[in-house]
């Protein structure tokens, strides 16, 4: 009797937490969304210092994404479709540093200056999300990117990572 019960209360704290299983209504202003569950959570992304992780945070599932690399940012890419309708977007993921920290972008592809950030620096799992909102014009692609280190070395793990439309 305990059994069903269990799988019924972690069923529904997986249900309930907006960064891991959006409601219907915030599925609607959901434009990209990863918990890098599996190797085809990478396709499409681009970049040289990126992979796969066996650690991830509480209710993200069992994996996450890695980054470090050098000089050449960022170490991993993700072009978007292009979105339908002039949208104001932010980011949000959790993310955890291992060295010096790093960052999670977005961007008007082609215009760094028109971008939205997070820093991630805490050494324990912790939910960010980014203080300003991007405004994307109707038509216009998408830069997701992720970067740690570069002279120095850094690292990164991230997880549970979403561009939303805010109103």
């Amino acid at each position: 009797m305990k059994t069903p019960l269990i799988v019924f209360l972690a069923f529904l704290s997986l249900c309930c937490d907006p960064l891991v299983a959006p409601n219907a209504e915030g599925a609607r202003e959901l434009i990209y969304f990863s918990s890098f569950e599996k190797d085809a959570d990478t396709s499409g992304w681009q970049g040289y210092g990126f992979g796969l992780s066996n650690e991830a945070p509480q209710n993200g599932g069992s994996r996450s994404l890695g980054v470090s690399g050098g000089c050449i940012w960022p170490h991993a890419l993700l072009q978007l479709k292009p979105i339908q309708e002039d949208s104001r977007l932010i980011i949000r993921c959790v993310g955890k540093n291992l060295a010096i920290g790093g960052g999670v972008s977005l961007e008007l592809a082609g215009d760094y200056r028109r971008s939205i950030h997070i820093s991630v620096q805490d050494t324990a799992w912790r939910a960010y999300e980014s203080a300003d909102t991007l405004f994307c014009p109707a038509g216009s692609t998408l830069n997701l990117s992720l970067g740690a280190g570069g002279i120095v070395y850094s690292a990164m793990l991230v997880d549970l990572i979403e561009v939303r439309k805010v109103r």
